[in-house]
């Protein structure tokens, strides 16, 4: 009780300079007066202790409020007596003095919340106790009525009181003393002792507690003898791992807390985890290195499916390139030269834009092609057509349209093989490409002086109409 205790010395003190320092009347006037702040308080306060007991913290903050603004109220009242004089009232003039006094109605009433603060704090102390049976509980009663009767007897100025106990600071402290530190014997007020034994009996935490210097107070358990300079470190950095065991650190009123955790355990744990990380790591990396390999695998059996399927595809214009190089090797004319290296770079070109088209198709995420794709590989055929003195042009409907890939295929490999059945018989060629009832249709218009029915016999499916001298129309269905 700490705090009581420096209102009790205060008391005393008050009493001293009251009767020892000061000697003219209007100093130990004061000091008389301020008597009744440690008296109103002292028994406010520990009322208010006892109500730290209850669990329901907005509650006691409450109360708390209410009983210090009840005793500051009777406080002042006491400060401003001379105003008043409802608490003690005076015979003789100012200055006034505690010689020739009577007791006011205020005065009563502080009496009254002493006496009311006292035995609430002991109802409250003897109900919120957990002692089994609380057979002592009359311990703090005793040194209350002493104080009640005291108190009445001293109103009554009975005689007897000013010879046997006369002094009203030493029998005011004396009770209230004795009042909290039966509270304390009875248990009431709970407080802690015999702490080595009790820090002790917690066999489950090895730890111990330092003063400032390190000098050991309390340790339980088989907590180690650490040196200075581990200790100062454990305090940098608030925890230290040592041999399998943490070390901790708070720091505490004057002095430091230092506890172990054997983490041996989680260590053993970790390195296991460790381990295992390692072995998932190099399988994870073994089975990437082998995803690899076999998507590489894989690629390389699509680039080699595709290069087979457009060789199949495209295998009669390879045999007509060999033709081509035979004849190259043979001729002596330089025209005739000529015109087959203009021939070999139309048919080459075919075989580069439609190896791009069949990429381009299995590339994308749908099976189909764009009409600009066809677009772009007759650009570039009707261009090279130029070395084999035709004037080619070409018409696409709706460039951005998506369609079949076969069809598009289709499109461009009629137009190379109308190319090649007509190379030394027409000397212009227009292509058209629309697109009617969601269906293809190919249309071409070739000049030629030369009968083209004998030439396209293989598809005896096409249209073919003069329409003028020189002018032949051909139409292919597509399905």
């Amino acid at each position: 009780m700490p705090y009581h205790k420096k209102r009790f010395l205060s008391y005393t003190f008050l009493r001293t300079v009251k009767y020892h320092i000061f000697q003219d009347p209007l100093s130990t006037h004061i000091c008389w007066y301020l008597y009744y702040f440690p008296m109103i308080l002292i028994p406010t306060l520990g009322l208010n202790a006892s109500f730290l007991l209850e669990e329901e913290h907005d509650k006691v903050k409450k109360r708390s409020i209410f009983l210090l603004f009840s005793a500051m109220l009777l406080i002042i009242s006491v400060f401003t007596n001379d105003l008043h004089q409802q608490v003690f009232h005076f015979y003789l003039n100012p200055p006034y003095s505690d010689k020739n006094y009577s007791y006011g109605f205020l005065f009563f009433i502080i009496q009254g919340w002493i006496i009311f603060c006292l035995i609430a704090m002991d109802i409250i102390l003897v109900r919120k106790s957990r002692i089994a049976g609380k057979k002592r509980f009359w311990l703090p009663v005793i040194p209350g009525i002493i104080l009640l009767a005291w108190n009445i007897a001293n109103i009554l100025r009975v005689p007897i009181i000013n010879t046997i106990a006369g002094d009203l600071t030493a029998i005011c402290c004396l009770c209230i003393a004795a009042i909290f530190q039966s509270c304390i014997f009875c248990g009431l007020i709970p407080t802690n002792s015999r702490y080595f034994e009790l820090f002790q009996s917690n066999g489950s935490l090895d730890a111990e507690i330092t003063d400032n210097t390190f000098h050991r107070y309390y340790y339980s358990g088989n907590f180690p003898k650490l040196t200075e300079e581990l200790r100062e470190c454990v305090i940098a950095n608030s925890s230290i791992q040592e041999n399998g065991v943490l070390i901790k650190h708070i720091p505490v009123k004057g002095g430091h807390l230092f506890w172990t955790e054997d983490i041996s355990v989680l260590l053993d744990q970790y390195q296991d985890i460790e381990e295992q990380q390692e072995e998932l790591t190099e399988r994870n990396q073994l089975l990437q290195m082998t995803y690899q390999k076999e998507a590489a695998r894989k690629k390389l059996e699509e680039q080699n499916r595709l290069l087979n399927m457009i060789q199949d595809q495209t295998y009669k214009q390879y045999e007509l390139l060999s033709s081509y190089m035979k004849k190259l090797e043979q001729t002596e004319s330089r025209e005739e030269y000529d015109m087959l290296l203009s021939k070999i770079v139309v048919v080459g070109t075919y075989l580069k834009r439609r190896k791009n088209l069949v990429l381009t198709r299995y590339s994308s995420q749908g099976d189909s092609l764009t009409m600009a794709d066809l677009k772009q590989s007759l650009a570039e055929s009707c261009e090279n057509l130029k070395l084999c003195r035709i004037r080619a042009a070409y018409y696409v409907q709706d460039e951005e349209k998506q369609l079949q890939a076969d069809d598009i295929l289709n499109c461009y490999d009629f137009f190379e093989w109308l190319i090649e059945q007509l190379f030394d018989v027409i000397n212009s060629v227009f292509f058209r490409v629309t697109q009617i009832d969601e269906k293809l249709q190919i249309s071409v218009h070739v000049m030629s002086s030369t009968d083209i029915h004998n030439f396209l016999k293989e598809r005896p499916e096409l249209l073919i109409q003069q329409e003028e001298e020189q002018e032949w129309f051909i139409r292919c269905p597509l399905s």
